[in-house]
């Protein structure tokens, strides 16, 4: 009973500070509405996507199109609310590779040090030689273009960031007394690392991927906008974006409704893992 009224303390005084940040609460809110969007795009969709009108190539807004129609008379609004499932795939399918394999790597090299630290980290460090973002075109450009080069380009370059995040994390935890009585009892390295030590760690490796999917939405829509990401007929906003420059000054909305649908999740992202950082972090919480 005592652990279960402190888990309820815990989380009540969470929702509390969460109420209490405006980066969180905005952050959360802008969020939840791309996920909506990108969830249920087939239903909010007015238009099938795919659908070319030459009769309305670059027509303006209107009350049957709100956002216009692009170069082939597509309908922008559906594009645009199917381009959110793509960047979220994205962000989702990165994410899980990245942070399993970083978090692994990162306790196995804090834990057992020696060689296996010395292999995980020089790799780490010939990843983190190269920019973040040529990397992945460079990786991007020897695949070829596709959802799976994407999603294999960027996790390449995100799970070193995880490695030595979750690395420093577990140099701080592996002396403490609970992990010393657990290896005094005999528990696996396995069981110590699981139970022990990773759920103590769930909170700043948290706040980074909030503020890490700001990244990988950005990078998947630079991969596309350079040809060499996610390819027609399927959506993106970085290649909606690349569509529409050629007649930016004639007809923008292309470009705008894409930019703009990018910014909204890009700075919803990065305003949740501001506001997560702030409630999780007790140095700057009790300010």
């Amino acid at each position: 009973m005592v652990e279960i009224d402190a888990g309820r303390q815990r989380r009540s005084d969470f929702l509390l500070r969460f109420r209490k940040s405006r980066n969180a609460v905005i952050g959360a809110t802008l969020v939840a509405l791309v996920v909506f969007v990108a969830i249920f795009a087939p239903l909010l969709v007015p238009h099938d996507y795919e659908h070319v009108d030459m009769f309305k190539v670059w027509a303006p807004p209107s009350a049957e199109h709100p956002f216009g129609n692009d170069a082939l008379g597509r309908d922008i609004l559906s594009r645009v609310l199917v381009g959110a499932q793509v960047s979220l795939l994205v962000a989702v399918a990165v994410l899980t590779i990245t942070l399993t394999i970083g978090v692994t790597l990162g306790m196995c090299a804090a834990y057992f040090g020696g060689w296996t630290d010395t292999i995980i980290m020089r790799t780490v460090d010939i990843i983190f030689a190269f920019p973040e973002l040529i990397l992945a075109i460079l990786v991007a450009a020897m695949m070829g273009p596709g959802l799976l080069t994407v999603i294999v380009s960027l996790s390449i370059v995100w799970w070193p960031g995880i490695a030595r995040l979750t690395r420093a994390l577990v140099l701080q935890l592996k002396n403490e007394l609970y992990v010393s009585a657990a290896i005094a009892c005999g528990s696996p390295p396995a069981k110590i690392l699981i139970r022990h030590i990773l759920p103590n760690i769930v909170a700043p490796l948290m706040v980074r991927a909030s503020i890490g999917v700001g990244f990988i939405i950005m990078a998947e829509a630079t991969l596309s906008f350079l040809g060499i990401g996610v390819q027609e007929p399927r959506p993106t906003w970085g290649g909606m974006i690349r569509d529409g420059l050629q007649t930016l000054r004639t007809d923008p909305y292309l470009v705008f409704y894409a930019s703009l649908a990018l910014a909204i999740t890009i700075i919803g992202f990065n305003l949740l893992g501001d506001g997560l950082r702030d409630i999780l972090d007790p140095r700057v919480r009790d300010r």
